[in-house]
């Protein structure tokens, strides 16, 4: 195996890939400081798995990676491949070429590559171990670390020498296997602590599991119960419910009938009332038209008058004008008194149109008047007519109210003869429970002293098992102690069995030619010489010091063996060995005399020696003169007295040449290649004597086990009687309990009722006092309603003199408008002849003619009026007409309202007493209702228990075809499956579970615990 290349890119000052070949020969590196020779080396060591930066000369993994210069940007990664030759299978790899690769990122990730796969770091070091490749192997020497070999820790020394010497991997294979033997111990502890956790675990578990278990049994037998029951309860409800609501849709319909009768008569009465008002306010608009169609005709009346007053102003201005005619020959002074006249008169005329104004004005104010008082009389009547609804409204609650405390108390009645018998039952109950609560009172005393016993007897019990068991682990720990002493001894004599069958320790020139030995390509090889002889231990160490490397001689037969065996590692370039033939070995004697005198002198070496015959020659040239004394002490005597001609080894290994140099220091005892056989017997005589001393242990201590089964057996009956004795108790206690609030509940049941009656008792007399109240509202009511009926008959009485008042004020309102029209006109003809007469003073003698035609005029415009006035008269006689036929239409009215307010007086009648059937009605169905209202709330009660309880709705619950027989005693059934389920106290469902998987659990680690130190043992 030789180095063949290596390829560097990335890596520290080898930006660009890098290759270096090295061939057969010696290879050098030259360069000025600083020009990157100590990084190959780097190199080396990092693709070989070093993971210390300072070994590296850096401060962080990253310092690798080439980091970049002023022209050229860093690298991502550092990649280091190392190409070895291994043609000669120094490496554990079955191919000619090893390549092994490392290649690191900037992320920090890492990869290791062996020809071409990806593998572990520790791949990496177990194959260069041994080899001296490693990262830590002897091939590697930095700068400076000359000096740190020569000044190393002998532990250093040693770890380097087993490197060289190729024992390293074993080392390194025993540190790992005493790791995992620790951890393995390690997890066995564990595993203990589980297990002991377990086991106390299981029997509280086991006894939950077993009340759970009790309690599944239980409640499966109480679920059918139930589910029976709630059946039979949800049939008779449902039964009891179909009746109860025929008897309520029944009344329902009785009470919407006498409610459709009521609201019909109410419509009725309304519609009346409403029809009543309606023709009061035709009465007045058909008063107020008669008085306003009288007021018309009088106006044409008085119209007719003036016109006939006009005619006769015409006829006696033509007399008049006439007589002008005749005497218009009459002095001025005549016709000056007479202006003077006619004027005065048409003062008087005046004045007495005043008192006629005043008199009309006075009519009208009456007449407002009384119009005013009539508005007033109905709205009195309307505001009369709404409080007597609403009286009769408030009489119908009276009567409401009366009903319903009629009811309440006929219920209430009921209710106290039902207390009654309840309390006198309860009574009797009460006795009943007071005697079992004494009987049960008593055994609970007996069931606790029979604990108490019990409990005595299991502690005795725990006290001889604890004993016993801590006798049992002191034997099982004695054990354990020794199976891991016999393993560690097996281990020992194994490890170092496969170190003399693997020959570790051997140089590898040595190894190579064994190896083919045993391949049978050299002959004559008659093996190692520390393989064919044999010392005792005391003296292993002194031949092994006194042999040194000659340990590791081949012994040949002849010289040409010999030589064909240094040929082949010639030939193969496997080192160096030395090789001695027996036909040319000869043996040195000693000559001095008188060694055995001498203190502390033990023997010649060659005599510490067991070998065949053969070799005893070679065993004598290399020992024939050495002396083995005890000490160093002893051999430095013994040297100066033989003037340091003899080689003399102590027994702790320390040498004194001949010529006087001396050897020694620290050495490990029984480590060497000679000692290994002597150990390997030693170690197997002493595992033998420790198996024996085991199977002693184990016979002593199955029987202990035997000793602890029977203690355990018996505290387990001890214990299933006191758990039997506590569920006694914890039964006698839900017992009693269960009787105590049974009392409680009867004594709190007595009380209830004793306060229920006295609140009934309160109740009943207030309601009587309601009744009594409601009866006297009732009687005020009716009372204060005749009154009101008879304040609206004076009201209509009032309201028809106000009707005759304003007619006859009308009348001659009608009269005093006529007599002022008819004063305007004479007022208007007066002014007109005083007019005319001073026209004709100032025109006496003008015209006659015009006197004349101003008579045609006035005899033309006579005719007019008269033509007028019999008009004015047919106007008149028509509205008189309809005025009669207006008072014929309000006494109609008059006569189809006072038919009205008798017939809406016949309604509230009716409408009394149909209230009062409708307030029995509605008082019974009010009863029905919430009698209905407590059967739903059973029935959906009872059915949401049996969803809540076992998720069943009631199909499902009768498909179940549960059938019950007796009610009565599925009913005591049932309430002693409730006493034996409370007797049971808190029930763990899932300690069932919970057991089956903790007991597995614990037998599988209690029997893979028992394989394992049934393993090392």
């Amino acid at each position: 195996m030789f180095l063949k290349s290596l390829e560097m890119q990335g890596f520290k000052s080898f930006p660009d890939k890098t290759v270096l070949d090295f061939g057969q020969g010696i290879t050098s590196v030259v360069g000025p400081n600083g020009s990157g020779k100590s990084n190959i080396s780097d190199a080396v060591r990092w693709v070989l798995g070093e993971q210390s930066t300072k070994n590296l000369r850096g401060s962080k993994m990253e310092d690798v990676i080439f980091s970049g210069t002023g022209v050229r940007r860093a690298q991502g990664f550092a990649e280091v491949t190392l190409r070895l030759d291994n043609s000669d299978r120094a490496l554990k790899c079955d191919k000619d070429e090893v390549s092994v690769t490392r290649r690191y990122y900037r992320s920090g990730e890492s990869e290791y590559i062996i020809n071409g796969e990806v593998v572990r770091l520790k791949d990496v070091n177990e194959m260069f171990m041994d080899t001296g490749l490693g990262r830590d192997g002897y091939s590697m020497v930095s700068q400076g670390r000359v000096a740190d070999m020569v000044s190393s820790k002998s532990s250093q020394r040693r770890d380097m020498l087993e490197e060289a010497a190729g024992i390293s991997h074993y080392r390194y294979r025993r540190t790992d296997a005493n790791r995992k033997l620790a951890q393995a111990e390690e997890n066995m502890v564990r595993l203990r602590d589980i297990l002991t956790e377990l086991e106390g675990r299981v029997g509280p578990l086991k006894v939950q599991s077993e009340k759970a278990q009790k309690f599944i049994v239980l409640a499966e037998e109480r679920k059918v119960l139930e589910i029976g029951l709630w059946l039979h309860t949800i049939d008779k409800v449902r039964e009891q419910l179909r009746a109860h609501e025929d008897k309520l849709n029944t009344a329902t319909a009785q009470y919407e009938a006498v409610e459709a009768e009521l609201d019909a008569i109410v419509q009725e009465m309304e519609e009346a009332m409403e029809l009543s008002r309606q023709l009061t306010v035709r009465i007045d608009e058909a008063r107020e038209g008669a008085s306003g169609i009288e007021e018309q005709a009088s106006q044409l009346d008085a119209q007719v008058a003036v016109e006939l007053n006009s005619i006769e102003h015409n006829n006696e201005t033509i007399a008049r004008i006439t007589r002008e005619m005749e005497l218009a020959v009459e002095s001025k002074q005549t016709l000056d008194d007479e202006i003077t006249e006619t004027m005065r008169t048409v003062e008087l005329l005046k004045n007495a149109e005043k008192q006629k104004r005043a008199q009309l004005a006075e009519a009208a104010e009456q007449i407002e008047g009384i119009k005013e008082q009539s508005r007033i009389f109905v709205e009195k009547i309307a505001e009369l007519s709404n409080e007597i609804s609403q009286y009769a409204i408030k009489i119908g609650d009276c009567r409401v109210e009366i009903s319903t405390a009629n009811s309440s108390i006929e219920e209430i009645t009921s209710r106290l003869e039902t207390i009654d018998d309840i309390v006198a039952s309860r009574n009797e109950a009460k006795a009943e429970l007071e005697a079992k609560h004494a009987e049960s009172e008593a055994q609970l005393g007996e069931a606790k002293e029979l604990v108490v016993s019990t409990t005595n007897a299991v502690r005795g019990y725990e006290i001889k098992v604890e004993s016993r068991t801590k006798k049992a682990e002191e034997q099982r720990r004695e054990i354990d102690e020794l199976g891991l002493e016999i393993d560690r001894l097996r281990s020992r004599a194994k490890m170092l069995d496969d170190l003399e069958k693997n020959m570790e320790g051997y140089s590898g020139s040595v190894k190579a030619v064994m190896r083919e030995v045993k391949r049978g390509t050299l002959r004559g090889i008659e093996g190692v010489l520390s393989q064919l002889i044999t010392v005792e231990e005391q003296y292993s160490v002194a031949i092994e010091t006194a042999l040194g490397a000659a340990l590791q001689n081949i012994v040949t037969q002849t010289e040409n063996d010999a030589k064909r065996a240094i040929n082949f590692l010639k030939d193969n370039k496997s080192g160096r060995a030395t090789f001695l033939p027996l036909t040319a070995i000869k043996s040195r004697a000693l000559e001095e005399k008188g060694l055995d005198d001498c203190f502390g002198y033990v023997a010649v070496a060659s005599e510490l020696v067991g070998c065949d015959k053969k070799y005893s020659e070679v065993v004598g040239s290399l020992l024939g003169r050495t002396v083995v004394v005890e000490d160093m002490d002893c051999a430095i005597s013994i040297a100066k007295k033989y003037s340091h001609k003899l080689k003399i080894v102590t027994l702790d290994g320390q040498v004194i040449n001949p010529g006087g140099s001396m050897t020694g220091g620290s050495r490990t005892q029984n480590a060497g290649i000679l000692s290994r056989a002597s150990e390997i017997e030693r170690l197997n005589a002493e595992v033998a004597k420790l198996t024996a001393q085991l199977d002693e242990k184990q016979a002593d201590y199955k029987t202990l086990l035997a000793d602890l089964s029977a203690c355990r057996a018996e505290l387990a009956g001890t214990q299933a009687d006191l758990t039997r004795a506590q569920e006694d108790v914890i039964r006698r206690e839900g017992e009693l309990k269960l009787i105590a609030d049974k009392l409680e509940d009867t004594l709190r049941s007595i009380d209830e009722l004793a306060d229920e009656k006295a609140n009934a008792d309160e109740r009943l007399a207030a309601l009587n006092a309601a009744v009594e109240d409601a009866k006297q509202r009732a009687k005020e009511l009716e009372e204060h309603t005749a009154s009101l009926r008879l304040e609206i008959e004076q009201a209509n009485s009032g309201r028809a003199r106000l009707g005759e008042d304003e007619s006859e004020l009308q009348k001659a309102e009608n009269k005093a408008k006529m007599d002022i029209l008819s004063i305007q006109k004479d007022v208007q003809a007066k002014l007109e002849a005083v007019a005319i007469l001073r026209h004709r003073i100032a025109n006496q003698g003008i015209k006659v003619e015009d006197l004349n035609r101003e008579i045609g005029e006035i005899a033309q415009k006579s005719c007019d009026i008269r033509a007028n006035i019999a008009k004015l008269e047919e106007q008149a006689a028509q509205l008189r007409t309809k005025g009669k036929d207006t008072k014929a239409d309000i006494a109609g009215f008059i006569e189809r309202k006072n038919e009205l307010d008798a017939k809406v007086s016949l309604f509230h009648q009716e409408e009394r007493t149909k209230t009062g059937d409708r307030e029995k009605l509605s008082a019974e169905v009010v009863r029905l209702q919430e009698r209905k209202a407590v059967m739903d709330k059973e029935l959906n009660d009872t059915i949401a228990k049996l969803y809540d309880e076992y998720q069943l709705s009631r199909s499902e619950a009768i498909e179940l075809g549960i059938e019950l027989g007796d009610i009565g005693e599925a009913r005591r059934k049932l309430q002693e499956l409730k006493n034996k389920i409370k007797a049971l106290g808190n029930v763990n469902v899932a300690a069932i579970d919970e057991y089956k998987e903790v007991s597995e659990r614990y037998e599988f680690m209690s029997a893979q615990i028992a394989d394992i130190e049934k393993s090392k043992s």
